[in-house]
């Protein structure tokens, strides 16, 4: 049996923890540069609030509703999560973190510790709530994909249990469960499904195997096996490493000036870089991107706002993992796509063809990567993880740059750092 835990609203909840007098009041996040709602409350959602919208277009409903606004704080939420499946592994000793709110708990071991599966989820959901005052559902099946089934019915359950431990249980869920909310069903292959008249989990689950082979390949029959109680998905306690590692950050504004982009680029590229040396793996080739804002229709100085985008794709003469090396092949990426006179709203860098960290192939006009420089960038993880993000940095990185964004409702980060925990009089 899995169960799959779920953070209720997670993101409002975890502001909750040290704002206890926002309890059932309503609140939104904004994403990171304060433009759109990314996390709501139950009490916002029921407000009329929607996942994405733009932050300007609530301002008459904050206006009557006193809803209380706050800025992503990713910092603080990666640490609340952490604690959140540190706590999982009481329950059960095989943990996957599926995403920052979400995990898969592996339960067979435990099936005599509790009088029954309902019994477990509501300890779970109980504990939880106690010790990290966190909202959790939970969801518990044969398989990951009725794991996720039942986590979905869960939120409509008084107690946030489902459980679908009988083959009744399973089909009564999935009759009335629709075929696009599956997990693994994307839009496209839901609208061919819906073509057919499959228009439900259940019928989904009765289909014929080459059928459903040659509509949905053999990831569609993975999923109409879990459908059947039959385990394909197993728990991947130790997922395996990244294929690629990305980020495209937005500026607070827009900007015209290289040297400032490529002070943005130098700042994230670092952030990726200490993600690659964490997995261990070396990164064989480096993806720069620029773009305008599309959306703008405003004049910038009297200019009409022009659009522009580009990519380019350095490969390196050897993989590595050091961030000098490889900043050295995008910055040399965005000098050849940058263009002047144009307004930049996003720099965006990737990391591909990841190899393990042990991989060494000398090419025929190089020897292979700087082993000192692959240590060196070790070695500043390690200063900069003890005395905070930049205490040691890339000369290219501006001490007071003005690309940032600059969110207006950021918490403290109570948790991660000495200067923002709450002090008790």
């Amino acid at each position: 049996m899995y169960a799959l835990v779920d953070g209720k609203n997670f993101y409002a909840s975890c502001h909750r923890i040290f704002r206890r007098d926002l309890e059932g009041k309503p609140i939104i996040v904004l994403s990171n540069r304060d433009g759109n709602v990314v996390a709501r409350s139950d009490e916002a959602k029921a407000l009329g609030i929607k996942m994405g919208q733009v932050f300007f277009e609530t301002k008459e409903l904050r206006e009557q509703n006193e809803i209380t606004v706050f800025s992503s704080n990713y910092e603080f939420y990666g640490d609340i999560s952490a604690k959140l499946m540190s706590l999982l592994t009481q329950f059960a000793p095989d943990v996957e973190v599926y995403s920052i709110d979400e995990a898969f708990l592996q339960l067979e071991e435990y099936t005599g510790i509790y009088p029954s599966y309902q019994d477990l989820g509501r300890d779970i959901r109980i504990k939880i709530k106690q010790w990290l005052h966190i909202p959790v559902g939970v969801g518990i099946a044969p398989t990951k994909t009725l794991a996720k089934v039942a986590n979905k019915l869960a939120k409509k359950s008084p107690d946030l249990v489902c459980v679908l431990n009988t083959p009744e249980a399973i089909t009564e869920a999935l009759e009335d469960f629709p075929v696009e909310d599956l997990w693994g069903v994307g839009r496209q292959s839901a609208a061919k499904l819906r073509n057919v008249g499959i228009k439900t989990a259940a019928q989904l689950r009765d289909v014929n195997d080459d059928w459903i082979r040659q509509v949905m390949t053999v990831n569609g029959l993975r999923l109409v096996h879990e459908l059947r109680g039959r385990p394909c998905k197993l728990l991947e306690v130790n997922p395996p490493p990244r294929k690629s590692i990305c980020t495209e950050p937005g500026f607070g504004h827009v900007i015209p000036d290289l040297s400032q982009i490529n002070d943005a680029l130098t700042v994230h590229l670092s952030r990726i870089c200490e993600k690659l040396r964490r997995q261990e793996s070396l990164c064989g080739a480096v993806t720069v991107w620029l773009r305008t804002n599309p959306h703008r229709k405003t004049p910038i100085n009297g200019q009409p706002a022009k659009q522009y985008s580009n990519s380019v794709t350095v490969r390196l003469p050897h993989p590595t993992s050091s961030t000098l090396e490889i900043i050295k092949y995008a910055e040399s990426g965005l000098k050849a796509i940058f263009k002047f006179g144009y307004h930049y709203a996003r720099v965006g860098v990737m990391l591909t063809d990841l190899v393990p960290a042990d991989y060494r192939q000398a090419g025929v006009f190089t020897q292979g990567p700087d082993e000192r420089l692959i240590r060196l960038s070790r070695a500043m993880d390690k200063v900069n993880k003890r005395y905070g993000h930049d205490t040691l940095r890339m000369a290219s990185q501006l001490y007071n740059p003005e690309w940032p964004m600059k969110p207006q409702w950021l918490t403290p980060r109570y948790t991660t750092q000495w200067e923002d925990i709450l002090e008790v009089s």
